[in-house]
């Protein structure tokens, strides 16, 4: 096939091509999330034709849009690599696959980036109008975590797309640095596990926070609110390490020393409440706990900020101190 009919056909089938994109990211995001599986990023792109038809020359194809089969391509950054198996199988269920390239479990020796790579089509239950022009058309879904990401676009880089390409004072230090994000991945797998037990002895206790000098961090910080005001709003993770930062500069480093304090103002706090609900809504649990803060304690107020005018109001409720 020559360079112009090349082009023209090209052009012809490129819409069907980013509409093929599209779907597919449309349905791995709806999945992956169905499933509660959190990703990074699903992104689509349809090859340049310089890329196409140079791959097509390198490959010397008769049948370039049969052959080619990376024209429409997809790609999943997740994660953690225990993700990469899970998402694994959401792309085996929901599209009908040609092939699979494992190069993160079963090629461990594989140069350069790691990666699970597949060539798909849509599946045969798919019908109708809008699938017609897409149906025949073949994709490439590639899966990696984000570790693996960061690695193949500074390979990618570097140029060297084969091991005896490095030059030889170079080779150590290359490798060095596949074995540093490999060993990255591993421990944010390891580090994540390690976070979700945490969480989870931290909700089993959550009766016991107030009571105990247990340490003040997002997991224990998060269960004891959950505890202590059942029906109010919860405050972002940001908002949450925000408020630990001004907690401990304040000196609060245990849930016990904060449980006292919220003890204490717990009336003056309710009674600037009722005062002030026609001017706001219903304070979130960081809310309470900041004004009744601000209520108690002079040094928080000074880590807070509070402004003066807000001080000389604060100070009527402080009769109301237990």
């Amino acid at each position: 096939m020559g360079d112009i009919n090349l082009s023209e056909e090209y052009l012809a089938r490129r819409e069907a091509y980013e509409k093929l994109g599209t779907e597919v990211k449309y349905i791995l995001e709806e999945k992956i999330k169905s499933e509660g599986i959190a990703y990074h990023e699903i992104t689509s792109r349809v090859k340049e034709f310089d890329s196409f038809r140079r791959k097509v020359e390198s490959k010397e194809s008769k049948s370039p849009f049969e052959d080619i089969t990376d024209i429409c391509g997809v790609r999943v950054i997740c994660l953690f690599l225990s993700d990469v198996e899970k998402i694994s199988e959401t792309i085996e269920t929901n599209f009908k696959i040609e092939s699979k390239d494992d190069r993160i479990y079963s090629e461990p020796d594989a140069f350069g980036y790691l990666s699970v790579h597949y060539v798909g089509s849509l599946p045969d239950t798919f019908v109708g109008p809008r699938y017609d022009r897409l149906k025949d058309l073949k994709f490439e879904i590639q899966l990696r975590t984000i570790a693996m990401h960061a690695w193949a676009t500074i390979s990618h880089y570097l140029d060297y797309k084969t091991p005896l390409a490095i030059p030889s004072q170079l080779r150590k230090d290359f490798n060095a640095l596949s074995a540093m994000f490999y060993v990255a991945d591993t421990h944010f797998e390891m580090f994540f596990g390690l976070s979700e037990k945490t969480r989870k002895d931290a909700q089993d206790s959550a009766s016991e926070l107030g009571s105990r000098e247990e340490e003040i961090n997002l997991d224990t910080l998060k269960a004891y609110l959950e505890r202590k005001y059942p029906e109010r709003s919860r405050g972002e993770a940001d908002s949450l390490s925000q408020l630990i930062e001004e907690l401990a500069r304040a000196g609060y480093v245990t849930t016990a020393q904060l449980d006292e304090a919220l003890l204490k103002s717990e009336k003056a706090f309710e009674a600037y409440e009722r005062d002030t609900r026609k001017a706001m809504s219903r304070f979130l649990d960081i809310g309470v706990v900041r004004v009744s803060l601000e209520i108690l304690d002079e040094k928080f107020r000074e880590v807070f900020g509070t402004p003066a005018a807000l001080i000389d109001t604060f100070e009527k409720y402080r009769e109301m101190l237990k």
